[in-house]
């Protein structure tokens, strides 16, 4: 119960933290922002690159793990330093914690 009243003042500090720099809070923390319109197309800010490309799947690494979107004829619509945006059919989006991605980069020993 005590980790919660750490994580809600954490929260709220971060809050206060953010607004008084005028800074949003993905940007303070290296997270994404990631943004769903419809099932037609994905928006990734904050990314730090592709990992995987297929009509069927699309992996993009961030701060926080991978983001993984499945769908059909997945395409990139257009990537930037900071934001990509993934086009297509999509049926769910994933999240791979950074220590799964790392296990799934790593090479057999």
């Amino acid at each position: 119960m005590a980790r919660d009243g750490q994580s809600g003042r954490l929260g709220r500090w971060l809050t206060r933290l953010t607004g008084s720099m005028e800074m949003p809070q993905e940007v303070l923390l290296d997270v994404p922002r990631v943004t769903m319109i419809g099932r037609l197309q994905v928006q990734i800010e904050n990314h730090r690159g592709v990992l995987e490309y297929t009509p069927g799947r699309i992996r993009i690494r961030t701060g926080d793990g991978v983001l993984v979107i499945v769908g059909s004829r997945l395409k990139i619509g257009s990537i930037f330093r900071e934001e990509v945006t993934i086009d297509g059919a999509v049926d769910r989006i994933e999240v791979e914690r950074q220590e799964a991605a790392g296990k799934r980069g790593a090479s057999p020993s």
